[in-house]
């Protein structure tokens, strides 16, 4: 395929539906899943904090091997795109049964939501790192990936907002004042709608991008290789502090509302207006890498971002317009630092082939999709776990010591987050004019193959 050669808008629509779907899971447990477990489900917030790190462990043997798995996959279909047809409806059934509420004593109970829970990143895992692999596949043009990514993303905050504006009045609809089965309910319907998507994301897009040698090394060759790119784990470390940020950042915002504004139904407007904003900053990101390179777009929004969740906590309950107004800019200035790291990543599967000799997309991703799972969970572990310090006590009055924390998770800690992850990024090193040079040494390569 030419550098040059675009990919169509039905193509890149029909990829942007396929993160759309993930994050009908996704942004349900990053907005809701603590609050769930702690309101609804019915156990400690500490209890919580312990359950996000435990089932993490897995995965840092689980996404590596996963990655792999589909690397080696060949089908008439490609390497990617069949586990999205073949996973679409279990991922749905797990996501159901993880918002469940079952009929258990307390102890039971935190088995089966420790179950349900490792369910969902097995299969969660089994398709997203496949999903995301195939935009390394799809064209060899970083600024088509980069505007492929745009559109990923502008499909999850979509979604996003879609599960902000109706989960809770869907949780009522189908609850009639029973939040339990509500919340089952409607994660029954989101998985319902999650499998069509998927569905149409396999019957739009195409693989295109072959390796110059499409042999491979032995699992330990390849996680030493992946382990030893330096643009990687820069990476890897940036997406962490990402993730920590969203996760804390929207897991807490029920609680700020509920107990420190004590206005919990704006909660509910707050959360689509800067999910709105998420999406047009998501939308904006091919405009700003076109003119800019990427690692400095991101370093300059995280700064921002982070000074704006200073004025936040300076605000506090004393100016809510201005709380909104800020809250929206600092979401439209989020928006773009997620895509922009994932199509780094896609990048960096050509440097790898280059300068490794080895092409491994699935294995690239699965460290991608293993940062962006630390990152939710050391942002929800340390949500919980800071809650139960600070005295957090569900459906009562909060202590003062409990409210404070509460703010500190709404502002400042975010905003360390966010300072951290622009620090980071400072070492990555792919800019535009080495991603051109490894792209035409790659050209020439194939050249001399065939």
């Amino acid at each position: 395929m030419a550098l040059t050669e675009k990919l169509k808008l039905s193509e890149k629509i029909g990829y942007g539906l396929g993160d759309a779907a993930f994050n009908f899971v996704w942004m349900t447990f990053i907005y809701f899943q603590i609050f769930f477990y702690t309101d609804v489900f019915g156990i400690s917030a500490a209890a919580i904090g312990t359950m996000l790190l435990v089932t993490r462990v897995w995965d840092t043997v689980n996404d590596p091997i996963m990655g792999m798995l589909a690397d080696r996959t060949n089908t008439r279909w490609g390497k990617f795109r069949p586990y999205l047809l073949f996973g679409a409806i279990p991922l749905g059934i797990a996501a159901t049964l993880a918002f469940t509420t079952p009929n258990m004593s307390p102890e039971n109970r935190l088995i089966y939501a420790y179950v349900t829970y490792f369910l969902v990143g097995m299969v969660y895992t089994a398709l997203n790192i496949p999903y995301s692999s195939m935009m390394s596949v799809m064209t060899n043009d970083p600024k088509e990936r980069a505007s492929l990514s745009s559109w990923r993303f502008v499909g999850a905050y979509g979604a996003g907002i879609l599960v902000l504006h109706f989960t809770f009045d869907l949780v009522e609809r189908f609850g009639q004042g029973d939040q339990a089965l509500g919340f089952q309910r409607t994660m029954a319907l989101y998985g319902c709608v999650l499998a069509a998507m998927l569905m149409v994301t396999f019957a739009t897009t195409k693989e295109r991008i072959k390796p110059v040698n499409s042999g491979h090394k032995s699992f330990w060759k390849e996680l030493k290789i992946l382990i030893s790119t330096g643009p990687f784990l820069v990476l890897f470390i940036v997406g962490i502090f990402s993730l920590s940020f969203v996760a804390m950042r929207n897991g807490i915002t029920m609680h700020y509302f509920k107990y420190f504004l004590n206005d919990e139904a704006s909660a509910k407007w707050f959360l689509v207006g800067g999910s709105i904003c998420n999406l047009i900053g998501a939308g904006a990101t091919n405009w700003l890498t076109r003119y800019w390179d990427k690692k400095n777009v991101y370093i300059v929004l995280a700064f921002i971002n982070a000074i704006m969740m200073g004025s936040i906590y300076l605000i506090g309950a004393n100016n809510l317009p201005l709380l909104y107004v800020i809250h929206f800019a600092s979401s439209l200035l989020s928006g773009p630092t997620i895509p922009i790291v994932f199509a780094m990543y896609a990048d960096i599967v050509d440097y790898q082939e280059a300068n490794k000799g080895v092409r491994t997309s699935g294995l690239v991703f699965a460290g991608a999709s293993f940062s962006q799972k630390m990152g939710w969970t050391v942002g929800g572990a340390a949500t919980g776990f800071l809650l139960a310090f600070f005295g957090y006590e569900p459906n009562v009055e909060q202590s003062e010591s409990a409210i404070t924390g509460i703010q500190w998770m709404f502002t400042l800690v975010p905003g360390a987050l966010a300072v951290f992850g622009a620090l980071a990024m400072y070492w990555y090193r792919l800019d535009e004019k080495a991603m051109n040079d490894i792209q035409s040494a790659l050209d020439v390569r194939k050249a001399e193959s065939t």
